[in-house]
């Protein structure tokens, strides 16, 4: 009697350390499961060179961090690995190994990060990529419809020019996907106007300096023969504008559709009264790829797409409501957030300085 005793107290030792060993659970679906029930997500960046990268990486981590209160996350990490595929493959590789269940992804390189990604996947780590999409059966992405993004810029243009006049054409980066999908969505519309001229046509890379010399180049070719329209691509607004002025042209005269939702384009929209449209790739597509991870993990189904709203703006009133930021730098993302805040953000979040 005397040794079952002291077997029965041996084994209930043993259950006792084995419950207190492990800090995390394996569930379901192969991913990591802390004590509380929250998951531990990644998110590898390549570069954060521009105000739009800055915001994506600021909204993952106040979204996250709010997750982590409610205990639907255990452990939240982001890391810019810089335009060095390497580098970025060396981060999703510690990643990996650091028993994240999910990792969001902005590629530096689509097709250079498929091979790190795919082998993350194939260990039951969620692989959510959004802005640059990965090409995967394994990996899930998220983005806006970037024709749609060209098309309703275009048509905008196209609409308020009257179906006809004499264009400028602003595109992103040569050769880059997105800008290739956009500018099939814009010619798409413009194909069905052949009363619209492009007089010309350069890349601003969707930087102001850039596209500042792209429009001095454009206006001296082409400012003669009179310009009824401006269509650009995004990122260079505020170039475009203070461009025009230089060249003796109110702004105010003639529209302009363009991309992105900068501060800068804002205030001038506001301020000078401009004939305007904007489409924009929200920031926030950070946060919307940290829920398709967690749907995933819930074992949920979810699409190998998932797109996102594009915000616009289409009126002066709207955009000085809605839109301008009046205390932030010329930078500022404007659409930091969806209609109706679903990620529960707030300005400070976004830009914290």
């Amino acid at each position: 009697m005397k040794k079952l005793v002291s077997l029965l107290m041996a084994l209930c030792m043993m259950v006792s350390l084995a419950a207190c060993g492990g800090q995390e659970q394996t569930t379901d679906e192969g991913g990591a499961e802390s004590d509380n029930g929250g998951y531990k997500i990644a998110f590898s960046n390549s570069y954060v060179g521009n105000a739009w990268r800055t915001a994506a990486v600021n909204i993952f981590d106040a979204y996250t961090a709010d997750l982590v209160e409610q205990g639907v996350l255990s452990k939240a990490y982001s890391s810019s690995a810089g335009d060095d595929v390497q580098a970025q493959i060396n981060e999703i590789r510690n990643m990996m190994s650091e028993g994240y269940d999910a990792i969001v992804c902005i590629a530096a390189s689509a097709t250079g990060l498929q091979s790190v990604l795919e082998e993350a996947a194939e260990r039951g780590i969620v692989v959510v990529c959004f802005d640059t999409t990965v090409d995967s059966d394994l990996v899930y992405n998220v983005n806006t419809d970037q024709f749609e993004y060209g098309r309703l810029l275009a048509q905008s243009l196209a609409d308020r020019m009257g179906g006809e006049g004499n264009i400028l054409w602003i595109k992103g980066i040569e050769g880059n996907q997105v800008t290739l999908d956009r500018t099939e969505g814009m010619q798409s519309v413009l194909d069905n106007y052949p009363g619209i001229n492009v007089l010309g046509d350069g890349y601003g890379k969707w930087d102001d300096s850039t596209t500042a010399s792209v429009m001095s180049n454009l206006m001296s070719a082409y400012a003669s023969q009179g310009i009824d329209g401006i269509l650009s691509e995004g990122g260079g607004g505020h170039a475009i504008v203070q461009s025009l002025v230089e060249n003796g042209i109110d702004p105010a005269t003639l529209p302009i559709s363009e991309g992105e939702m900068f501060n800068s384009f804002m205030k001038d929209w506001v301020e000078m009264d401009l004939d305007a449209f904007c489409t924009a790739q929200p920031p926030y597509l950070a946060a919307a790829a940290v829920d398709v991870a967690l749907k995933v993990l819930n074992g949920e189904e979810v699409e190998p797409m998932t797109y996102v709203d594009l915000p616009t703006c289409s009126s002066k009133e709207e955009a000085e409501e809605k839109w301008y930021q009046p205390d932030q730098e010329g930078g500022f993302v404007c659409d930091w957030t969806d209609n109706n805040n679903t990620w529960n953000l707030t300005i400070e979040d976004v830009a914290p300085n």
